[in-house]
């Protein structure tokens, strides 16, 4: 009998629609962890960042992306086929690092596509205790879908951003679209963080998680709707629903606001 209990469920996949992100715990293997981060500690120390050279040179990091946590989260995702893609990028923060602007990550070979439909998804992997002094990689909830945001400056962005800490072993999936950053390290500890893609392979013909049924409701405060049902029917292998587009529809479409403009496609999209 298949062991199911690393399955995603729908409230999981939910709040992934909704915030742009899913954390992930591998804790139970801490020798695992340590041994990554004591590997690359040595190699940053003597060679520096080796770029999409580092699962070759640590292997046993296929081992996290291949804990049961973690692959049934992407399959739930990104359906039962997705890939690792072979681009990937270790980060240090050191002491006093100075931390990044807000930003979104260009998808290889395409710098102007983005799926609110995600196609795509980072992994975020900590191989030490990440605690909010350590630089920890800084995200914004619920903007994964805006093409802008408010400045890129941290000191005057006023969305309201989250730190993403965690023991060593947490990984976050994060939507490609997401706005990120890393954050200042103020602590005396250095911060590793591993950047992994993944991506989907089909679009998905039904639930790949442990599902118990469509009728969803984004909540009251959810800006888009249109958007998060659109996706969410999507992922369930529903698409279209009959309804007829009215004038004040195809209007929205060329609203000023980017918020109603991309409620509006995503209502149209779903018909």
């Amino acid at each position: 009998m298949n062991d199911d209990s690393h399955l995603l469920i729908d409230d999981q996949v939910q709040q992934f629609i909704l915030d742009g992100y899913l954390t992930i715990q591998t804790a139970d293997v801490p020798e695992l962890h340590r041994e990554i981060h004591d590997q690359m500690d040595t190699i940053y120390e003597k060679e520096g960042n080796i770029g999409n050279n580092i699962l070759p040179r640590i292997p046993r990091i296929q081992q996290v992306f291949d804990h049961p946590a973690v692959r049934e989260a992407l399959t739930g995702l990104l359906g039962p086929d997705y890939i690792m893609n072979p681009h990937r990028h270790g980060h240090l923060s050191p002491p006093d690092g100075k931390g990044q602007a807000w930003h979104k990550d260009c998808y290889v070979y395409d710098h102007n596509i983005r799926h609110p439909r995600f196609q795509w998804i980072l992994a975020f992997y900590y191989p030490q205790d990440t605690t909010d002094d350590m630089g920890p990689s800084g995200l914004i909830p619920g903007q994964q879908y805006y093409k802008t945001i408010s400045d890129v400056d941290p000191e005057k962005t006023r969305e309201q951003a989250l730190s993403l800490c965690g023991p060593a072993g947490t990984v976050s999936l994060i939507h490609y679209d997401a706005w990120h950053r890393a954050t200042p390290n103020i602590s005396d500890k250095k911060r590793f963080m591993l950047k992994f893609q993944f991506a989907r392979l089909q679009a998905p013909q039904g639930p790949t998680w442990r599902h118990t049924g469509c009728a969803w409701v984004p909540p009251e405060d959810d800006p888009m709707p249109n958007v998060s049902m659109d996706v969410w029917h999507w992922l369930c292998g529903k698409v279209g629903n009959g309804h007829p587009v009215s004038a004040a529809d195809e209007a929205a479409l060329f609203d000023t606001d980017e918020r109603v403009r991309l409620n509006a496609a995503h209502g149209l999209e779903a018909v």
